[in-house]
């Protein structure tokens, strides 16, 4: 009897609705409109993206677009004022910062690819791996061949590691770690402590200018890089909405304001690299 009525009351529940339900979780704009609180991780080692500059505050590209990022958050959810909470990502932290919800984005050197758990935004800039060296080593380099005994630099778990070992499996790899590992890399090759050291050809530049290093001594090689990395912002998968935001300011903010300052060193850097980039996409897809 006391079953049957349990199931009875089920059973109503059911049909007037009035049953709880599982509640659908809050999408970043619903959790931002209600917190006037946008939540960033933004690297801190990768100039020019995220670092820290001469007056000791973090500067970059990605603080110039969250920036512009804020003013559309504002329309999009009829606030006035956004507040901004910074977290420091690195090479270790980035997915999973974004994954357990700590941030509503991470912005940084972050190769669009296939990663469990997370999204990515479309891409905001194209770049490759490139090997900076001392232009009177350049003889004793020669990238067709293995490579043999030639001492390269590379971040550890990047592409770019991936990249060296699988291509040049006879050079001796040196690999450096940490929110320091960049720097120490490019120090290295400056003091002959390493041949060469492998990363982005963008994140060479920016590390070279940043450590006062002019490249009329230094080269990054080749000049066509040896892969195209597309670099996109990291989100929440599942999240449309955000994602959308998060695009049309990519696609509606030109370079020159999102590079500010960096733009006219870097101009020529990026048409060249959209191009080559470009160009190798093109085949790619034609080839399946």
């Amino acid at each position: 009897m006391i079953k049957n009525i349990i199931i009875s009351v089920i059973s109503s529940l059911l049909l007037t609705g009035i049953l709880p339900l599982e509640t659908k979780a809050e999408t970043v704009l619903e959790e931002i409109q209600e917190t006037g609180l946008l939540k960033v991780g933004i690297r801190m080692d990768a100039v020019p993206f995220g670092y820290i500059g001469s007056d000791s505050q973090l500067t970059g590209v990605c603080v110039d677009f969250i920036s512009v990022l804020k003013e559309q958050i504002k329309q999009a959810t009829n606030r006035d004022i956004i507040t901004v909470k910074l977290f420091q990502s690195t090479l270790f932290n980035r997915f999973e910062l974004v994954e357990k919800e700590l941030v509503h984005i991470e912005c940084g050197p972050n190769t669009i690819r296939e990663v469990d758990n997370v999204t990515f935004s479309q891409p905001f800039f194209v770049t490759g791996t490139q090997l900076l060296i001392k232009k009177e080593n350049e003889k004793n380099i020669n990238l067709v061949s293995g490579m043999e005994n030639v001492r390269i630099g590379v971040l550890r778990n990047s592409t770019s590691e991936e990249l060296i070992t699988k291509n040049y499996p006879q050079a001796q790899i040196q690999t450096y770690q940490g929110v320091t590992g960049r720097v120490r890399g490019v120090e290295a090759v400056i003091k002959d402590e390493i041949d060469a050291f492998a990363s982005d050809g963008i994140l060479l530049i920016g590390e070279t200018i940043n450590q006062g290093v002019t490249l009329t001594d230094y080269k990054l090689i080749p000049e066509k890089p040896l892969s195209c990395e597309y670099y996109g912002m990291i989100l929440p998968q599942n999240d449309s909405e955000w994602e959308n935001l998060v695009n049309y300011v990519i696609q509606n903010t030109p370079k020159e304001r999102l590079f500010k300052s960096w733009f006219d060193v870097l101009e020529t850097y990026i048409l060249n690299n959209q191009q080559f980039c470009g160009e190798v996409k093109i085949l790619e897809e034609e080839k399946n």
